[in-house]
Parts: structure tokens; sequence; C-alpha cells
């Protein structure tokens, strides 16, 4: 996908546009009913202690400003229905859920430490949005996005993108914008830009070295090695 094209209205994305637009509508008209629904709805970090587990995946559905419901329905469209014909929908409704729970429980264990993260209500489908951008640049790079009506390559909008959180995590609080933020980072990943067996590789070295450290132990080697250039085979010796 060299340039940029509209895509189609896919069958993944259809249902979960329509399902954000008719909670957040449903929200908004029902008055007390409304807000009953989206007190079930929304993802709070403490709910987690009370059982309230079925809120990472319901939060969203829900989006109370009507100018963030239509861009969020809009990216969605453009980024997801591009997603969904590469993946099947399956895999694409796959990937939604994970990267908007894993930006959940990301806030989640945030709260444990930072009270004014435990009871804060989390709604909309950004976190979801933002690991949709991320696979965006990862598996498509040299792809074309419109980024406020200006042609981006795909492999920019993930510095771009985690730029603008920071900014407003920055200027505005940085509590709103977490889930977001942990959803970029679960997009990378789940979309292979990060491999779960070269973070464990990396992990195990460091253990091992931080082992070494510890045991007072340093990496040596022969004379005839330094001469040669040689890397040969490394001694430990205190």
């Amino acid at each position: 996908m060299s340039g940029f094209g509209v895509p189609p209205l896919t069958r993944g994305v259809k249902w979960l546009g329509v399902i954000t637009l008719a909670v957040s509508i449903a929200v908004a008209v029902f008055g007390e009913s409304g807000q009953a629904l989206a007190a079930q709805i929304a993802f709070v970090p403490i709910g987690l202690a009370h059982l309230r587990l079925w809120t990472p995946f319901t939060y969203t559905f829900l989006n109370m400003d009507p100018i963030g419901l239509l861009f969020a329905l809009l990216a969605l469209w453009l980024l997801g229905a591009a997603l969904e014909q590469r993946w099947g929908t399956r895999r694409f409704i796959t990937f939604y859920f994970l990267t908007s729970v894993a930006g959940a429980l990301a806030t989640a264990l945030v709260g444990i430490v930072a009270p004014s993260v435990r009871g804060h209500p989390y709604y909309g489908n950004w976190s979801a949005m933002e690991g949709l951008i991320a696979a965006f640049a990862v598996l498509m790079p040299d792809a074309q996005i419109f980024l406020y009506f200006v042609p981006v390559q795909a492999k920019w909008m993930l510095p771009i993108s985690a730029g603008i959180t920071v900014l407003f995590m920055l200027m505005t609080g940085w509590q709103p914008y977490l889930p977001q933020l942990f959803g970029l980072g679960a997009g990378v990943l789940f979309a292979g830009g990060v491999s779960p067996g070269n973070v464990f590789l990396r992990l195990r070295v460091w253990w091992i070295d931080r082992r070494l450290r510890r045991n007072r132990l340093r990496v040596v080697r022969g004379d005839d090695e330094v001469r040669s250039g040689s890397r040969g085979s490394d001694k430990y010796l205190h």
C-alpha cells in the first residue's frame, strides 16, 4: 500500500462504529438512564477490585463529546478498514480489543500507586485508535495517512501520535491520556514491532550481567585473542 485511498466500510469496522454511535447517543439522550448506562460501561481502575471485569472491554463504546465521536468514527473507518482488509475480521477485532484492554489494565497498574488515577473514569476508543496507528506504522510504513488533511507517511505517525499524547498530558493533565499512551505501546507490540522473544532475551542478558556484577565478576580475554582481534571464548574472573 504505497499511497492513500479511501477503504470500503468493512464488516468489523461497521459493527464497532454502529455500537459506538448507538451507545454514545443513548447516554446523551436518555438522561438519568443514560448516565446509569455510562456508569456501567466506563472503565474506572478501582472498579476491577469490585469485579467490574467487563469495563476494560466496554469503555471503548462510549464517547460523550460529539466532535470527538465524529473523529473517532472517522479514524476507525480509515485506519480500521484498511487493517481489516489485510488481516481479516476476526484478527482485526481481536487486535482492537487487545490494545484497548491492555491500555486499561496498564492504567489500572498505575492506579495502584496513583490515587488520582484509581477513581478516574475512562471512556472512548482512542486507546484502540492509537493501537491502529501503531499497527499502520509497523506494517505499512510507506502508506500515507491524512493528518488534519496533510498527507503523512505512516511510519511518522508513531512518533507524532506519541508526541501529541505527551503534549496533552503535560498541558492538560496526564491522567486522562494514560490508556491512549499504553494503547500505542500495545499496538507496536501486538503488531510485531517488538518481538516478545527478543524482549525476553534482552531481559535474560540483563539479569545474567547483573548477577555477574553482584558477584564481582568481569569478562577478560587472553593476550592472543586481543592481538588477533578474535572474540574467542570469554572468561569470567574475580
